[in-house]
């Protein structure tokens, strides 16, 4: 616990003095019953974000940063202590969760096309590990990249979402599908991440639950919940008897 905690000031402080956010996750899943599932969603392609080293840290800093339209991130390398000062462009991280969410930026692998001090450009591939987001205006304040080769084992939380709802015969009786859980934590290479869990829900009728341990994933992802018969999507809402 001391080391966690240990870590997490470390992260904290490396940001400018700002609070770091747990990963968001997602993932896709298959009716209850085993009717029908969707495969999970993933892409080969990497968006490209411009950053630059920085040197220093505190809350002085970071502010300066951000009037510059810039955000303060830290770059770190699997099984290293080692963290490189990064800023980051504030409109194209914006642009990204718009794009992905939250959840699903939080299981991107980006290109970061970081600028040294002496202007020497270099390419470096990155899973945004942890965004964190302003209490009020929604835009993006720090993050942490986590470096990545495409056989590098990362634990990320998958964002679900839910299909068929419209034909669903809760939803017919006068139910409503209700989201237990908004993402599920995943364990897999990072070229293999899935980018939602699509999960079928148009068989799904009052009393029946789709678990966590439904849910369809590739060969390579290990879902990591602890419980996996946690129900994960139900029916909710008060339904009306078949007739």
């Amino acid at each position: 616990m001391r080391g966690r905690a240990l870590g997490r000031a470390l992260v904290k402080r490396a940001l400018g003095g700002a609070r770091t956010p747990l990963a968001s996750f997602a993932t896709t899943t298959r009716d209850g019953d085993g009717d029908r599932t969707s495969e999970p969603s993933t892409s080969s392609s990497f968006e490209r974000l411009t950053c630059e080293t920085r040197a220093g840290t505190g809350k002085g800093i970071a502010g300066r940063t951000r009037r510059e339209g810039r955000v303060p991130a830290v770059l770190f390398r699997p099984g290293s202590v080692e963290k490189t000062l990064l800023t980051a462009s504030e409109r194209e991280l914006n642009a990204a969760v718009r794009r992905h969410t939250l959840a699903g930026t939080q299981c991107e692998v980006f290109e970061l096309e970081v600028t040294d001090g002496d202007g020497t450009p270099r390419i470096v591939r990155a899973l945004a590990k942890q965004v964190h987001m302003h209490a009020y205006n929604k835009s993006v304040e720090n993050v942490c990249f986590l470096e990545v080769e495409p056989e590098t084992e990362v634990r990320v939380r998958v964002p679900v979402e839910t299909l068929g709802e419209d034909v669903s015969p809760g939803v017919k009786r006068g139910g409503f599908v209700q989201i237990l859980r908004k993402t599920v934590p995943v364990k897999c290479r990072s070229d293999s991440i899935p980018k939602k869990f699509t999960v079928d829900v148009s068989a799904l009728d009052a009393g029946k639950i789709i678990r966590i341990r439904d849910v369809k994933v590739a060969e390579g992802i290990k879902l990591l919940d602890a419980n996996l018969d946690l129900p994960l999507i139900i029916i909710a809402g008060k339904v009306k008897s078949a007739a």
